[in-house]
């Protein structure tokens, strides 16, 4: 009985030597999370009165521009010294403005009994090593001892801001916010240079929309597999742009892009208009396909818009990789094109399908459906004298998408259609055939009914309403981008 005691007593010290929590720097709470007003990540509750030290904080940002962080908890990753750890979190954080490095960390460990200032770069010359050893050793360290956080940090606080508002270092300081300033006012030269960006890819635009003959109109009976890429290469590029704005500002993601300054605003430019100028490219290449049905001369179409717009490559390098996959599909079209002979060794004309749409005389109808569906191609040779025809069936896009009719034998039977017949609604399923379909004949082979699940309402008007509401009570801001070379001062008590 007398050991008891000793084994609760010893319990209870276990239990507290594993409820130890051993920040890492990626789990110390951003205070900027809470909006651009907040300095101050207490975590363990050590510090009382965080909103007071929020308010002196901003004051002297005010003042000085110079952006103070501060950071009390019980204990930090075991296998890493102070001065390290608070270095680490400093540029984690990017304390200060990015060009000016006028950003301070105060980190306190209590469970450690250790504080560690760490400087950026931009104001070791107004708050040196010696002078931040005096104000921890003086102010802090007394404070810290009687557990008097919170008295301690304000009044090393003030101490900075005495030292930082002392008209003999206004003119650093003035200097400092100059700087800071600066990354602000530096919006002229990147805005002039973006606009010439975009004027010059709108004129390249032009030039293109005339050398592939832009008046040939776009429709969805008209559509090949060169308009397909645009559309869905366009789509996808403004759908990733506005998802990276969208999350850059309704999720408070800026600290992903810290490194990204504002001169490099024009590279961004030019790099989407690069992307979109290589799908424009393809959406005249498209154009083309539309002004030309037969197949040789779209390629020489091609080939001739290739010699006229071959700079575009230095605008968009990625053009070069549609130039060279174009030009290894007309290396396969020699032989196709090469003219054959008839039975009495003449060489055969091949028909300009440009000039000659429908193939007539020489293509049934089914011949020419599967043309009109993509799933052959068809080259007509025919003797000088007009006595001989030889017609020569070529793979086209869509050939994978069709099969041989068994009724009409052309292959122009879709399998597996879905037919709606009754549409699904919010209160009742729907209804829809599978079916195996000829566009040519019309034979229609029934597979089975399938059931089309009823609509579901969506909750995005109340997720939206919610998320609204979230958003305007807190956003969040960030700190500047600013670095550190590990200036500062440490101690214990």
């Amino acid at each position: 009985m007398k050991r008891l005691p000793f084994l609760i007593l010893f319990l209870c010290f276990s239990t507290l030597s594993f409820a130890q929590k051993y920040y890492t720097v990626k789990e110390i709470p951003n205070p900027k999370t809470a909006g651009q007003d907040y300095f101050v990540s207490n975590p363990d509750g050590i510090l009382g009165n965080v909103h007071a030290l929020n308010q002196l904080i901003t004051e002297i940002e005010n003042q000085t521009k110079v952006e103070i962080a501060v950071v009390a908890v019980k204990n930090f990753e075991e296998n890493s010294e102070d001065f390290e750890f608070a270095k680490a979190l400093f540029e984690e954080w990017g304390i200060g403005k990015a060009k000016a490095n006028n950003g301070l960390l105060l980190l306190i460990a209590t469970d450690r009994r250790k504080y560690r200032f760490i400087t950026g770069t931009g104001i070791e010359g107004l708050l040196p090593d010696v002078t931040l050893k005096q104000i921890g050793d003086q102010i802090l360290v007394p404070a810290f001892k009687e557990e008097r956080y919170e008295d301690g940090v304000l009044s090393a606080l003030r101490s900075i801001q005495s030292r930082l508002t002392n008209p003999t270092n206004q003119a650093e300081v003035q200097q400092l916010a100059t700087t800071a300033a600066t990354k602000s006012n530096n919006w002229t030269y990147p805005l002039i240079y973006s606009a010439l960006i975009i004027l010059l890819f709108v004129g390249i635009s032009k030039i293109i929309n005339r050398q592939s003959g832009q008046s040939q109109k776009f429709s969805k009976n008209n559509q090949n597999g060169y308009d397909a890429f645009a559309i869905k290469g366009c789509g996808s590029l403004f759908f990733f742009v506005f998802i990276s704005i969208f999350v850059m500002v309704f999720t408070g993601s800026f600290g992903l892009f810290k490194n990204i300054g504002i001169a490099d605003i024009p590279i961004i430019v030019y790099v989407v208009l690069a992307i979109f100028l290589f799908f424009r490219y393809f959406s005249a290449i498209a154009n083309l396909r539309r002004a030309h049905n037969d197949d040789e001369n779209f390629f020489e179409a091609v080939k001739t818009f290739h010699r006229k717009n071959w700079w575009l490559v230095i605008f968009s390098p990625i053009i070069l990789v549609a130039l060279i996959i174009h030009s290894l599909k007309k290396a396969k079209t020699v032989e196709r094109f090469k003219p054959i002979e008839d039975s009495k060794k003449r060489q055969m004309i091949r028909l300009d399908r440009d000039e000659n749409v429908e193939g007539k005389p020489f293509l049934s109808k089914g011949q020419r459906e599967e043309e009109i569906i993509k799933a052959y191609d068809y080259d007509i040779w025919e003797s000088p004298d007009h006595s001989e025809h030889i017609i020569k069936a070529w793979p086209a896009e869509a050939y994978r998408s069709f099969t041989e009719c068994p009724k009409c034998n052309f292959r122009t039977y879709s399998l597996n259609k879905q037919e709606t017949i009754k549409a699904a609604t919010y209160s009742a399923a729907g209804q829809a055939k599978l079916v195996n379909e000829c566009c040519n004949c019309k034979h229609v082979e029934f597979i089975k009914w399938v059931t089309l699940a009823m609509l579901v309402e969506s909750s995005s008007s109340s997720s939206s309403s919610s998320g609204g509401s979230s958003s305007s009570s807190s956003s969040s801001g960030s700190f500047g981008g600013g670095s550190s070379s590990g200036g500062g001062a440490g101690g214990s008590w």
